[in-house]
């Protein structure tokens, strides 16, 4: 009888199959080690310590990504600002009122030269009332003064200025005796006075700038 021999060599399939399976395995184990800590940072908090200087600009943050629920209270005041950096083109439409204000939060020194005039506080109007020239005899040694004649505010509105003008000269031998603004319970004004020796050929106003309430 024969002897009987057995091939004791791996073959080459043998020895590559389970390698092949635990580099298939170990490959798995990364990438759901990656995953893990992808996830992770995605949930981790960066705080301010972890941001480098003017690493955060406005261009990098999306218009209304910083809401006021974002802010810590009293993490924006005046010291926060850069000079400048709230104007009236990036405030919106009464986005400051009365209580938004913190109290004495305006002051003299918080308002810049020219801030506030009549036109930013309400709407301005002018009241004319008009002088008629008295004078009889023109280009006579006498010269005659107008009556008083006064030029009123409407009912609630403020005195900010007088105004007086010649809307006709006449023979142009005529003045001005008085343009005095006055303050009542029943209404601010102007009164006005004039003086002519143009035989009544002269015409003039009497005018009271007023601010509304």
């Amino acid at each position: 009888m024969g002897e009987l021999k057995l091939d004791t060599r791996a073959s080459i399939g043998a020895v590559t199959g389970p390698v092949g399976l635990l580099l298939g395995l170990v490959a798995v184990v990364i990438s759901l080690s990656g995953i893990a800590d992808a996830s992770s940072s995605q949930g981790r908090k960066i705080t301010a310590g972890q941001l480098a200087p003017g690493a955060v600009t406005a261009k990098a943050i999306k218009r209304g990504a910083v809401g006021p629920k974002a802010l810590r209270k009293s993490a924006v005041n005046s010291r926060a600002l850069a000079d400048g950096a709230v104007n009236k083109r990036i405030l919106a439409k009464e986005s400051v009122i009365a209580r938004a204000l913190a109290p004495d939060a305006v002051s003299a020194a918080a308002i810049a030269p020219g801030a506030v005039y009549g036109g930013a506080l309400a709407a301005e109007s002018i009241h004319v009332t008009p002088i008629t020239d008295r004078d009889a005899v023109a280009a006579n040694p006498e010269w005659t003064p107008s009556n008083t004649e006064t030029a009123l505010c409407a009912p609630g509105e403020a005195l900010l200025g007088t105004g007086f003008m010649f809307t006709e000269s006449g023979n142009h031998e005529v003045g001005f005796l008085r343009a005095a603004p006055f303050l009542a319970v029943g209404g601010n004004g102007v009164t006005g006075e004039i003086t002519s020796n143009s035989g009544g050929t002269a015409k003039a106003q009497i005018m009271a700038i007023c601010l509304g309430d």
